[in-house]
């Protein structure tokens, strides 16, 4: 994950609009400055030199949320954020639910490729036993019809 974010990403992120953010970046408050960085962005134009933009640093999203509170509403930041932190506990429970059956699907991987080289023995020995049997009955049929008869009376 980026540790830096864009005045689009917090929009995202917050649900404040980008005009707002980006005033209050602006500002270079002494708070939220050491979070700062300053990048060049490409133009919206084609053929225009690169305009700087400023990025927060993670870390500094909770002073910028206090600062944007004394502002706006925070209805709309409660709200959002709620909803990222649903979003989070809902990945985490997949993520953990997948975990889990990643495990079972080992498990039963492993199980599956024991089966498959005992059925592999398996048909070794029954190849080995029928090449015998191949053996004998071309043995027997070698024999002359006299051979096998006389066999019999003995």
């Amino acid at each position: 994950m980026d540790l830096y974010l864009n005045p689009s990403k917090i929009t995202e992120i917050i649900g404040v609009e980008k005009e707002i953010i980006n005033r209050t970046l602006e500002r270079r408050d002494a708070d939220i400055e050491p979070y700062l960085r300053v990048v060049s962005a490409r133009s919206e134009k084609p053929g225009n030199s690169p305009k700087p933009q400023i990025e927060l640093r993670i870390d500094g999203l909770a002073l910028l949320i206090k600062k944007l509170t004394y502002n706006i509403p925070t209805d709309d930041i409660i709200e959002n954020l709620s909803c990222q932190i649903f979003h989070i506990t809902h990945l985490r429970e997949t993520c953990d639910k997948l975990e889990k059956e990643n495990q079972a699907l080992i498990a039963e991987n492993t199980q599956l490729k024991e089966t498959i080289e005992s059925f592999q023995v398996g048909k070794r020995e029954l190849s080995a036993e029928v090449d015998k049997l191949k053996g004998q009955l071309t043995e027997e049929q070698s024999k002359t019809w006299v051979d096998r008869l006389l066999k019999r009376k003995d």
